[in-house]
């Protein structure tokens, strides 16, 4: 399941952007409430903030659900061919997600420069999945395992933060990442009792900060 911890002014607006980063509505949000926030007046003084831990529930497979990852891999196959003739769509679910993979002999094409094609052909079809097929969760596009070379960078980044963050003792932030690269850190580390992570900025590209548990208790 993905989850992600939240700090907003409210619990409120916590959830909301729980909402857009996990891409859910709030009755497929599990909820923990980690730091309520104060009143609006000593929340003026204080400075302090809500923090939430939010964790999106996938549906249970059924006929339904199989039906509409069906019919959205027939129009990923029809969009990928309409770009290189003779391309394929596989599907295969893991941990309750839905992967697509294409396969052809311009398999470059599809993954564009750092990933930007593969990530917009995904965003095109989650829109897809939002408009037609709400049941399904969200969906990850893939070429030639690319999105698991960069799953591995992307842990190895989160290992190397962590790190960094004990010997510190102190909070530490990674550069502006996708929404699907921060929710690789949250999920790498949310074992780690030691330590806690969140997301921080505006806009699509936020940055993830990982922090000693310590040190923000303090």
């Amino acid at each position: 399941m993905q989850s992600v911890v939240i700090e907003a002014k409210t619990t409120e607006e916590a959830i909301t952007l729980a909402c857009r980063q996990l891409d859910a509505t709030p009755e497929q949000l599990a909820v923990e409430i980690l730091e309520q926030a104060p009143g609006m007046l000593m929340s003026f003084f204080s400075g302090k903030k809500a923090r939430i831990r939010a964790t999106r529930m996938q549906p249970p497979p059924n006929t339904e659900t199989a039906e509409a990852a069906q019919r959205l891999q027939d129009i990923l196959a029809s969009i990928a061919d309409r770009i290189q003739p003779g391309a394929t769509v596989q599907m295969e679910t893991r941990d309750g997600e839905i992967f697509y993979t294409i396969s052809s002999d311009g398999s470059g094409i599809f993954i564009g420069k750092h990933g930007q094609t593969l990530e917009a052909i995904q965003y095109l079809l989650n829109k897809i999945r939002l408009s037609k097929f709400r049941e399904l969760p969200h969906i990850q596009v893939d070429c030639e395992a690319y999105r698991a070379r960069h799953f591995e960078s992307m842990v190895e980044l989160a290992n190397r933060m962590c790190e960094k963050a004990k010997k510190r003792g102190a909070p530490v932030a990674t550069n502006p990442l996708s929404p699907g690269d921060r929710r690789i850190i949250h999920m790498t580390l949310k074992k780690d009792t030691e330590l806690t992570t969140w997301s921080k900025g505006s806009g699509a590209l936020k940055k993830v900060i990982i922090a000693p548990r310590q040190s923000v208790q303090a």
